[in-house]
């Protein structure tokens, strides 16, 4: 697997639009590819998707971003919400908080055959700064920091390219 990170501190150079067709270009060349969005402002998962979609996803998943635990406490709400793509802050929301991990996530969003999505979301924000302070963490043997990465790793494990 090979992880592909676009970064650039100014905003409006290209970065959403160059990870879009690099990504593309790399689905035509037949690599399977998924498209990772953790930019808060979520511009690569537009490029990806019809906002419609993007917020009837949003919109299922605020439970859990508002009250993970409680949210979770509900088989029917966990049931319905599992069985369709989620963004990126929901996969990492068990492990933000620090409490039981998902054992089997929802398939990501297919744009084409062999190139994915994991939708970004506005709220991801909030948690940009741990996921940081857990990279970091890892050398230190942190636990939380390790379970971060793993599932981040988890989550992408079945492609060959990560953008």
């Amino acid at each position: 697997m090979k992880i592909i990170s676009v970064f650039n501190n100014k905003g409006g150079v290209g970065k959403s639009t160059l990870c879009f067709h690099l990504a593309c270009a790399l689905n035509e060349m037949g690599k399977k590819v998924l498209l990772l969005d953790l930019d808060p402002q979520c511009n690569l998962t537009i490029c990806g998707m019809k906002e419609e979609q993007l917020h009837a996803i949003w919109e299922e998943e605020e439970p859990f971003i508002d009250d993970y635990e409680s949210a979770w406490k509900s088989d029917e709400l966990v049931e319905k919400v599992l069985e369709s793509p989620r963004s990126i802050h929901f996969l990492l929301k068990a492990t933000e908080e620090g409490v039981n991990e998902i054992e089997n996530y929802p398939n990501p969003i297919k744009l084409y055959d062999n190139l994915d999505l994991i939708p970004g979301r506005l709220s991801i924000h909030q948690y940009e700064n741990k996921i940081a302070e857990r990279w970091s963490s890892v050398y230190q043997g942190d636990n939380l920091g390790i379970r971060t990465i793993t599932n981040i790793r988890r989550i992408c494990e079945k492609y060959n390219e990560i953008l």
